[in-house]
């Protein structure tokens, strides 16, 4: 292998992985969503405690910024965060998908 190959191998290796960690960083920051003045991320461990909680009518939860939210529909709030969630991570996996082609 030249010097040449290796440093194009090198630099391709670099672009791949920056466009992945900047892909990732873009699907964390589209999973924060407004809900009634608050912000809340739409993250696996807020969709389990939101699930959890679900079966009582009102609850509870602390946003972001830990500030208390009363949750009265916690089904649509469940339904909301699922749907942010999976949009942000089918961005993802897209990109992921093409970057996966490229290695070809």
């Amino acid at each position: 292998m030249s010097i040449e190959s290796l440093k194009q191998y090198a630099d391709l290796s670099f672009d791949r992985a920056l466009a992945k960690k900047n892909a990732l960083e873009r699907a964390e920051s589209r999973q924060i969503m407004a809900y009634r003045d608050h912000l809340f991320r739409a993250d696996p461990e807020t969709i389990c405690l939101v699930k959890t909680l679900q079966e009582q009518k009102q609850f509870y939860m602390l946003d972001t910024n830990k500030n208390p939210c009363l949750i009265d529909n916690p089904a649509e709030f469940l339904s909301l965060l699922i749907e942010r969630n999976q949009e942000s991570l089918n961005a993802y996996h897209q990109l992921h998908q093409t970057l996966k082609q490229k290695r070809v």
